[in-house]
């Protein structure tokens, strides 16, 4: 998995969706600016078409290009279905963190650089990870591996939720693919083994 955007060096203190909010790439998510395809049939069964989306965790605001999971209050079987099949994809990008930590160990510890420096070093590694992937294609981490193990842990949800209120459009997307992943064409057969 490559990097394709990153943003570096905001304080840890800040919450993840206002640093969302405040860079480059949550100004053109908000402005609808980010050249994202048109809305698709995911079947061609299905009358309705989906949006592209980003997924996110409970951190972040819901809205019609950024999906995040129900909160765990009152979850309903569709919910939580919903829940671990969003987590499922969320789960890519945290593997790619850890492969990256896997290449680069000084990911392992605190940085006893300046925060700067420490800005540099993490922008570096990912451009040299997304060049090992293009040019050394031997090098890789069994990525497939760490992907299973991820999948079979149960989906757990972090307890940090946004205070935004989304609109009714990005509700009614995120109940569009809920319905999508409990229906017969969407589900798959393993789904249920592994909610909470």
């Amino acid at each position: 998995t490559k990097f394709i955007f990153i943003d570096v060096g905001d304080f840890g203190r800040n919450s993840d969706g206002g640093v969302l909010k405040k860079s480059n790439f949550g100004k053109l998510l908000e402005a609808n600016k980010l050249l994202l395809p048109q809305p698709r049939k995911i079947n061609k069964d299905l009358e309705y078409e989906f949006p592209f989306v980003f997924v996110a965790d409970e951190a972040y605001p819901l809205k019609t290009n950024l999906m995040k999971p129900f909160a765990r209050r009152q979850l309903t079987n569709l919910k939580r279905i919903y829940n671990y099949r969003q987590s499922r994809a969320r789960r890519i990008v945290e593997c790619a963190f850890g492969i990256l930590t896997k290449r680069f160990n000084v990911f392992e510890n605190k940085m006893l650089v300046q925060p700067d420096r420490a800005t540099i070093i993490t922008q570096a590694a990912c451009v040299l990870h997304n060049l090992i992937i293009d040019k050394e294609s031997d090098i890789q981490i069994d990525i497939q591996n760490e992907i299973e193990t991820t999948y079979s842990l149960p989906y757990q949800e972090v307890n940090r939720p946004t205070n935004h209120r989304p609109t009714r459009e990005a509700i009614n997307i995120r109940e569009q693919f809920m319905q999508y992943f409990n229906s017969e064409i969407g589900s798959v057969s393993w789904q249920n083994v592994y909610i909470v």
